[in-house]
């Protein structure tokens, strides 16, 4: 199925626009889990390991169904080496057997061929070896349903991963307005009197809207990030990409984002958006995110922040349209 039409059945059928973030980091970590790691694989990466795959697949269990899918970030993997690439790659698998919607933030960017190698790892092909030492394809083992990337390289890279993802009914998610604050300057240099960011989006939005990148629900396979901490420039960018989904960070207690500022770039049909969510639905238990307890309650605490970060969502997005679209 094409890759925004999957989007908006899930959204249909879930009732929600919330993504759940995983962003594993050992410091928000219950010490339970931690020590039981240690106890049953020795100090060192592979308890690493161990604590990642334990803690994200029970907040899996607890989430599936009730959001629309989970946005890993790559960074919180590669920094514990090969175990947390095997983490990454077994907490994927475990998604791909519920069919559930992944969206990986690796913001990757290059030209020619390793552009072509980095769209094939996470959204096409790739190659291995067979029993006589002849090169046979396969499905990478972080093959996702849509990939954040960069866009500085410009044509050579949008274009190689947006291709590769239109050849493998996935998407892409091009960084365009950050959610951070301050945000980088060379967001907002003016180029010929308007923002560079503007002038990106006008480069996206053609490619977005060319041939076989829209599905049947007139939405495009080729999206941007679109912070939820600017709703100004987010309502430009609504005008401007009226058929791409932003995907909206910054929302919750990570980065304070609100309901109403995150629900910006939803259109007058209930789609256009999808929102993520983070440290606060990862480490709702935690008293740095305005939880309580000894982290034995932190799958019932995400689940509770699950539920109330829809609730939030979709009484703006009633409140901004009127009636809820789905």
């Amino acid at each position: 199925m094409h890759f925004a039409d999957r989007l908006i059945e899930g959204i249909r059928e879930k009732g929600t626009i919330l993504i759940c973030g995983i962003d594993p980091q050992l410091r928000y970590m219950p010490p339970h889990i931690l020590r039981w790691a240690v106890q049953q694989f020795g100090p060192g990466m592979k308890a690493v390991e161990e604590v990642i795959v334990l803690y994200y697949i029970t907040i899996i269990n607890v989430t599936f169904g009730k959001v629309l899918g989970y946005k890993p970030q790559i960074a919180f993997f590669e920094k514990f080496g090969s175990h947390g690439i095997r983490a990454l790659e077994r907490i994927l698998a475990y998604l791909g057997s519920l069919d559930a919607i992944v969206i990986l933030d690796a913001k990757r960017e290059d030209g020619g061929d390793t552009s072509q190698a980095y769209a094939s790892a996470y959204l096409g092909i790739t190659e291995t070896l067979d029993e006589s030492g002849e090169i046979v394809l396969i499905r990478p083992s972080c093959r996702v349903d849509a990939i954040t990337i960069t866009p500085w390289i410009d044509g050579p890279n949008i274009e190689t991963f947006a291709m590769t993802a239109k050849e493998n009914n996935a998407g892409i998610f091009v960084v365009d307005k950050t959610s951070f604050k301050p945000a980088s300057r060379l967001q907002d240099v003016l180029v010929d009197g308007q923002p560079a960011w503007v002038h990106l989006t006008e480069q996206v939005r053609d490619l977005s809207e060319s041939e076989g990148m829209v599905g049947k629900s007139g939405y495009s396979l080729v999206g941007v990030v679109m912070g939820a901490t600017y709703p100004e420039e987010a309502r430009l960018m609504q005008q401007l990409l009226p058929k791409s989904t932003k995907l909206v960070p910054g929302f919750g207690k990570g980065q304070g984002g609100r309901p109403d500022d995150a629900v910006i770039c939803v259109n007058n049909d209930g789609f256009g958006a999808v929102c993520n969510d983070s440290r606060g639905t990862n480490f709702a238990w935690h008293s740095k995110f305005g939880g309580n307890g000894d982290g034995r309650n932190y799958a019932v605490a995400t689940l509770g922040a699950v539920e109330a970060g829809t609730h939030a969502l979709n009484t703006a997005i009633e409140h901004k349209l009127g009636r809820m679209p789905w």
